[in-house]
């Protein structure tokens, strides 16, 4: 997917695309027609996401990806929707045209809330889908942070709640103890508008990728990598990881990752008291360096 790295050159500035300030500038939002864009994805949220992703049929959601050859094409179709960048103001999104995310470990998500503003906590779009429950464990930027008011579902119950940097990060690193995945939304490419922390099977997203291995969440730019030589076999990480990268073999009495599974969200990393699991780039690894 060499398109990931294609995102880094022409959104980040020679950063992570993430990391590129410029994507959370208002002026980057009027390029893109942000506003009435994200209102639109968030009003729809269940019928983006059930109707045009999944597909409704007495089979089952996304039965038809199963059909040899037709699957194929028709994964690529709907791949293609979320990587949309063009017409910038012409994307649909009740299709997510333009509307993909990425996995992020804390320390990043800790660096997109030094450069996004105002932001504010909103109750989680899947979780209210999936469970029918106000979560606000998710944050809203830029426009997005503006249109919630006019979405009362996403308001939490204390209602708007405009956070400083520093609470957004303490929430942020709170989320991870608690085991949430970090991801980070275009709304639409480039502009940035939220920083999500859900977990499975509650985030839309995750399930849409793990199931059907449908490009609307890429992995992360970073790998966990054991150092063995610093492990003492505490398990702290052995229940930290949400995608089926990591497996503890009680023989040895150390816990094993398997890169082509991990989505980079650093999840094992920040459980472990020794330091011994640490996030390394996806593009060190010859092998993984276009597994996203």
């Amino acid at each position: 997917m060499k398109f990931m790295c294609e995102w880094c050159f022409k959104h980040g500035a020679g950063k992570k695309w993430y990391l590129n300030s410029r994507n959370y500038l208002r002026e980057t939002a009027l390029e893109v027609n942000a506003e009435e864009y994200i209102f639109e994805v968030w009003k729809q949220f269940e019928k983006v996401y059930l109707q045009r992703i999944y597909g409704i049929s007495m089979k089952g959601p996304g039965y038809k990806f199963d059909i040899p050859i037709i699957g194929r094409a028709l994964k690529w179709y709907v791949n293609s929707w979320f990587r949309k960048e063009t017409p910038l103001k012409g994307r649909n999104p009740r299709r997510a045209e333009g509307h993909p995310g990425q996995v992020i470990p804390l320390a990043d998500a800790k660096k997109i809330l030094e450069m996004a503003e105002p932001v504010i906590r909103v109750n989680c779009a899947c979780r209210h889908m999936t469970r029918g429950i106000k979560d606000p464990c998710c944050l809203a930027f830029g426009v997005l942070a503006e249109s919630v008011p006019k979405l009362p579902r996403y308001v939490p119950d204390r209602g708007v709640e405009p956070l400083h940097m520093d609470e957004a990060q303490d929430f942020v690193e709170e989320m991870n103890n608690d085991g949430r995945v970090h991801t980070v939304w275009f709304g639409p490419m480039p502009y940035i508008v939220a920083l999500c922390s859900c977990e499975m099977p509650e985030c839309a997203a995750m399930r849409i990728r793990t199931s059907y291995d449908l490009q609307f969440l890429y992995k992360g730019e970073y790998v966990a990598n054991v150092d063995f030589t610093k492990c003492d076999g505490c398990q702290s990480c052995v229940s930290r990881c949400s995608f089926g990268a990591l497996t503890f073999d009680g023989s040895m009495n150390r816990p094993f990752i398997d890169g082509w599974q991990c989505f980079g969200c650093g999840l094992c990393a920040t459980a472990c008291p020794q330091g011994t699991i640490q996030m390394k780039e996806r593009t060190s690894f010859p092998a993984l360096k276009e597994v996203w």
